[in-house]
């Protein structure tokens, strides 16, 4: 008994790669389409967000030291800093009045939230730059089997569209991967720095609460509105000189 005769797998087999081909083309252009796209959000973050991004580090940790406690929101909010970082740093601020253990918990929290933020910007070029040489690599074998067998038949014009297929389709899922995996390099670098810089700001807040702590002073603890929208306001107040 010839298994594979008698059972069709063979034109089974056949019959759904050849179903996958137009597929996976129209998933490899939709690819490209989202990656030209994601490229052109992270010229837009460049100028709207990356290049603004000029905190001098050691001016807003003594700015910080040296603050009222209750100004240290003002501090905070007036910086250079990412609306993102604000709004966390802001929580925090708000909160400083929270024992040692929550407080330091929901630094944490407030940090890890916005690398989540992050991290979701980054997820879909991640996935592209992985699945796009797979898809490529699908898109050149699956056409490959019908030209073996034009080859076979001496057909060398069918041989040759079966080719051009296989190679556009590994070019263009290069590409898609290249300029996905470039967004990502590029993305990572500057959302690594806007975290570490979150968190050692976010240590300074934790380090002065603390010390308001030990002075026996009583701060706010209650703060649980949204700060994304809040500290515009807050910005917007003169700051007193202390």
């Amino acid at each position: 008994m010839n298994v594979y005769e008698d059972t069709y797998l063979l034109d089974i087999m056949h019959s759904i790669a050849q179903g996958l081909l137009a597929p996976t083309m129209a998933v490899i252009i939709l690819l490209i389409a989202a990656v030209l796209f994601l490229l052109g959000r992270v010229v837009t973050e460049f100028f709207t967000e990356r290049r603004h991004f000029k905190q001098n580090m050691p001016l807003i940790v003594n700015e910080i030291n040296d603050a009222d406690y209750e100004k240290v929101t003002e501090v905070l909010v007036s910086g250079k800093l990412l609306k993102f970082q604000k709004a966390a740093l802001v929580t925090v601020s708000q909160n400083m009045g929270l024992p040692a253990e929550p407080l330091f918990a929901l630094a944490q929290i407030m940090v890890n939230d916005t690398e989540k933020h992050y991290q979701s910007r980054l997820a879909w070029t991640d996935v592209i730059s992985k699945i796009a040489p797979l898809l490529g690599l699908m898109g050149t074998l699956i056409p490959l089997g019908p030209g073996i067998v034009a080859l076979g038949k001496g057909d060398t014009l069918a041989l040759s569209q079966s080719l051009l297929v296989a190679f556009d389709a590994t070019v263009c899922g290069l590409v898609c991967a290249i300029i996905a995996l470039v967004i990502s390099k590029i993305r990572s670098g500057w959302y690594n720095e806007y975290i570490n810089v979150l968190e050692s700001i976010m240590s300074c807040v934790v380090d002065k609460a603390a010390v308001a702590r030990e002075a026996g002073i009583v701060l706010p603890a209650r703060y649980s509105g949204d700060p994304v929208k809040e500290f515009q306001e807050i910005k917007n107040k003169p700051r007193r000189k202390h």
